[in-house]
């Protein structure tokens, strides 16, 4: 199927920003997806920064590792399904899309592992009130090895975070580029 249509109505198509055909309504769902983003990875970075911390500083037994990687993967959890769904609304950005599927897919991985070494739970037989219990790969782990372990898992996270951070900048560069244009030059546009 062909149509046609005359210059001047190419011309306000291609000055549309990404579908947006108001600055405004651009700026307002871009700001509201990038600052959600960005919100939720600051969190994701102090709370691995903060455990990172304490696992360098030697200062956690065993249980109280097996229940932060217990305790980051319920974050990364809550993180993985909030990002997919915020990823969906990157309309302009391909390069931004792909880092954050690229993320996500790094925390599915690193979520899969640290599901693998600790559990934590309620017993269930018997015990009034339920206690607490650590099961998991974690558990026959000398102390240094899960240590060592967790690390190297929050380390593939961190590159990500990197990435992402520098993405922002650009993000927020582009952004201004954007809402600066008059929509006659679509290089600023993409």
């Amino acid at each position: 199927m062909k149509i046609k249509i005359s210059e001047s109505q190419l011309k306000k198509v291609l000055s549309e920003i990404g579908g947006y055909d108001d600055k405004e309504v651009m700026a307002m769902h871009g700001g509201n997806i990038h600052g959600e983003i960005v919100r939720i990875i600051t969190q994701t970075s102090e709370i691995i920064k903060h455990f990172v911390d304490h696992i360098r500083g030697g200062e956690l037994s065993k249980e109280n590792l097996m229940a932060g990687v217990y305790n980051l993967s319920e974050k990364i959890t809550s993180d993985i399904e909030i990002l997919s769904r915020l990823s969906k609304e990157i309309y302009l950005d391909d390069d931004f899309r792909l880092i954050m599927k690229n993320y996500i897919v790094t925390l599915k991985k690193s979520l899969n592992y640290f599901r693998l070494l600790s559990d934590v739970g309620l017993g269930r037989m018997g015990s009034d009130p339920p206690k607490s219990f650590v099961s998991g790969l974690g558990i026959e782990m000398s102390n240094s090895e899960l240590s060592l372990n967790i690390i190297e898992n929050i380390s593939k996270i961190a590159s990500h975070l990197d990435k992402l951070g520098d993405m922002f900048n650009q993000i927020i560069s582009r952004f201004g580029r954007r809402m600066d244009s008059s929509g006659d030059n679509t290089e600023d546009i993409y």
